[in-house]
């Protein structure tokens, strides 16, 4: 099967949110050991892109929450309150990029800049 076919069968079953059990076993019957690895991949990368991780320190509020999910419309959000690894701010996690616009993330990227100036 071409890679153009596997990727869409991923991405189908990222955003449909799973497959049925006869959908698996189709399949497993029909696809290769290189292409499974190819669609188990894809697929992972699939859900990844589908949903946002938001990391807060202290509390948000509701006008906060919208205009997050403003910023990522049709994926899934899910806020999770990190008081020890967060000063202030919040931190986004999409996929594979990490968005830091916290101060521990700020003071970090300035400790390192004085590092390689040095």
């Amino acid at each position: 099967m071409k890679r153009a076919h596997i990727k869409e069968l991923a991405v189908s079953a990222a955003e449909n949110g799973g497959m049925s059990d006869a959908d698996l076993k189709w399949i497993f019957r029909r696809f290769s050991r290189q292409e499974l690895k190819i669609f188990i991949r894809l697929l992972s990368q699939g859900i990844k892109d589908k949903n946002v991780t938001v990391f807060f320190a202290g509390q948000i509020g509701g006008n906060e929450k919208k205009r997050v999910e403003g910023m990522f419309p049709g994926k899934n959000i899910e806020f999770k309150r990190d008081d020890a690894g967060l000063t202030a701010g919040l931190r986004f996690e999409y996929g594979d990029y990490v968005l830091d616009y916290s101060v521990s993330g700020a003071v970090t990227r300035i400790l390192n800049g004085i590092k390689e100036a040095l």
